[in-house]
């Protein structure tokens, strides 16, 4: 019987494995080596250590090995090539424009992505308070969504929209699909409405679902979408993964501001003013 040396490591925890319990062994080598990829030990375009190597690093066979990789590569996080290894894929990055409503397909499209949408639920839920102020009802679908870019979850979209607007929403209908594009379908045509965007930490479940650590920040953006009329078409929370990047249109504050519809409107309404009493004075000193 061998003895191990007083503080030394438990054996089955020796080189980060459990192996009397917990996860499976492939589970537990991929979440390790996701580890080292997430925290740029393993840049992109580093190649990972063969199957061999990583055999004999965790004492397991093969076919765990294969398992682990195979599992990193349904992640979109490595690259497997015939004949030359695995190595660190780049992930792909996300770019929006902040002050651009809806789109996001037709974004991705013009930097040669491609966006996938998976419908999680679609349920009749209750709001919360600021999205009963924004949409005027408590009527409502409550819509979870995750888009993916090149098979990475980049997004996680909770959405509210009101029922009696929208009351044929399935989740079947809206897998794959834009949602504003099928409320323009409907005869509700989205304009926009006020955004903002801030940091926060990811929690078990965000995490898990955008394949992110716990307390990792994300970028959430929150929102409200009326059509023409200041309809409230939807409220919405949108939690983006680390690598996508907001393009924001800024300009120089000391450039003259643009000049509303209603002003310009309005004078022109004292221009016209203007003009007819200049024409009753005319006529008058004839």
């Amino acid at each position: 019987m061998s003895v191990q040396p007083a503080g030394a490591e438990p054996r089955e925890r020796a080189n980060g494995l459990n192996r009397e319990e917990g996860p499976p062994l492939h589970a537990q080598i991929r979440d390790i080596l996701h580890r080292q990829i997430e925290e740029r030990p393993l840049p992109p375009g580093s190649p990972l250590p063969t199957e061999e190597e990583l055999q004999k690093q965790f004492g397991v066979s093969r076919s765990v090995v294969r398992q682990a990789l195979s599992g990193l590569s349904d992640l979109g996080l490595i690259r497997r090539q015939r004949g030359r290894g695995s190595v660190v894929a780049a992930a792909p990055v996300l770019r929006r424009h902040v002050q651009q409503a809806g789109g996001l397909d037709e974004q991705a499209a013009a930097h040669g992505q491609r966006l996938r949408t998976h419908v999680l639920s679609v349920e009749h839920e209750a709001p919360p308070e600021p999205a009963v102020n924004a949409l005027n009802t408590t009527n409502t679908w409550k819509i979870e969504r995750i888009r993916y870019l090149e098979d990475v979850p980049v997004a996680f979209m909770r959405t509210w929209v009101p029922r009696d607007l929208f009351p044929h929403f399935t989740k079947e209908l809206l897998e794959n699909a834009s949602l504003l594009g099928l409320m323009r379908e409907h005869g509700y045509h989205p304009a926009g409405g006020p955004r903002q965007v801030q940091a926060v930490a990811a929690d078990p479940e965000l995490g898990e679902k955008l394949h992110a650590n716990t307390r990792e920040p994300l970028l959430l953006l929150q929102g409200v979408t009326r059509d023409a009329l200041g309809h409230g078409l939807e409220w919405f929370n949108v939690w983006h993964s680390p690598n996508t990047v907001f393009d924001v249109d800024a300009q120089v504050t000391s450039q003259p501001g643009r000049i509303s519809e209603e002003r310009i409107q309005r004078l022109q309404n004292l221009a016209h003013q203007l003009e007819s009493e200049l024409a009753d004075l005319g006529r008058g000193t004839r």
